[in-house]
């Protein structure tokens, strides 16, 4: 596995694009920002990032909450 991918680090330009995902789709759901529905968002977008998620599509399809998922 890519040892990119297991890092619990991130540079300041994936900062600010995973903080511009979240926005966007805290905007896009209506979540308030400390929401424990935000909160868990964030874990979301995180985890999925760091398991190699990088493409903001790729990134939406998973977080959809109405999205099926294809076995």
């Amino acid at each position: 596995m890519n040892a990119a991918v297991l890092t619990t680090t991130f540079e300041p330009t994936e900062l600010a694009f995973l903080q511009r995902l979240f926005d966007e789709i805290c905007a896009e759901r209506g979540l308030a920002g400390g929401s424990v529905a935000a909160n868990n968002l964030a874990a979301q977008i995180f985890q999925l990032y760091q398991q190699g998620v990088r493409d903001p599509r790729d990134l939406h399809m998973h977080l959809d909450p109405d999205a099926r998922l294809e076995a």
